[in-house]
C-alpha cells in the first residue's frame, strides 16, 4: 500500500515539475520579447472629428486643418480626447501633419501663456508640421507669454488690430 502511495506521489510530481517547466518557458519567451523589442505595440493615438465645408460644386479632397488653441496653456488641464490639452495640440498637430490631404494648417490662439514645458511642447509640435506644411497662426484677442512663444512656431503669424500680445 504504501508503494502505491509513493507511485502516485511520484507521477503528481512529475506531472507538477513539468507544468511548471512549461510555465517558466513560457515566461521567459515573454520577457525576451518585450526586452528584444518585437512585441511592441503602436501608441494608439485619438482622431479629431472633422468637419468639411465646401463651397460650389467643385469636389475637392484637399483640406486646411483650423486648430484652436483657447485658454490657459497647462498639462493639468484635461483635454478632450487625451490626458491633456497639451496632447491634445500635439495630437491634432501630428493629425493634420500626417494627412496627406491637409495642405496647410490655421493654428488659432486665444491665450494667456501658461506652463514653460507645456508651451515648449507645443511649440515644437508646431514647428515639426510646419517643416511639412504651411502652419498660419492667428493671434485672437490675447496671444501672451506661452501663447506667443506657441505662435512663433508658425511660418505666417497674423493678429488683430486689439490683440494682445
Amino acid at each position: 500500500m504504501a508503494d502505491r502511495k509513493l507511485g502516485c506521489l511520484s507521477i503528481f510530481l512529475f506531472v507538477a515539475l513539468c507544468a511548471s517547466v512549461f510555465i517558466n518557458f513560457v515566461l521567459t519567451i515573454a520577457a525576451l520579447q518585450r526586452l528584444s523589442g518585437t512585441s511592441r505595440q503602436e501608441e494608439w493615438m485619438p482622431h479629431f472629428r472633422e468637419i468639411i465645408v465646401q463651397r460650389g460644386s467643385r469636389v475637392s479632397s484637399d483640406k486646411v486643418a483650423l486648430i484652436k488653441m483657447r485658454g490657459l496653456i497647462s498639462a493639468s488641464i484635461p483635454g478632450n480626447v487625451s490626458d491633456s490639452m497639451v496632447d491634445d495640440m500635439r495630437v491634432a498637430m501630428q493629425q493634420a501633419r500626417d494627412d496627406d490631404h491637409v495642405r496647410a494648417v490655421v493654428l488659432e490662439i486665444d491665450s494667456p501663456g501658461g506652463e514653460v514645458t507645456a508651451a515648449d511642447v507645443i511649440y515644437n509640435a508646431v514647428v515639426k508640421t510646419r517643416a511639412k506644411k504651411p502652419v498660419v497662426v492667428y493671434m485672437d484677442s490675447l496671444a501672451a507669454s506661452g501663447g506667443y512663444y506657441v505662435s512663433c512656431g508658425g511660418r505666417y503669424l497674423m493678429a488683430n488690430e486689439t490683440t494682445i500680445t
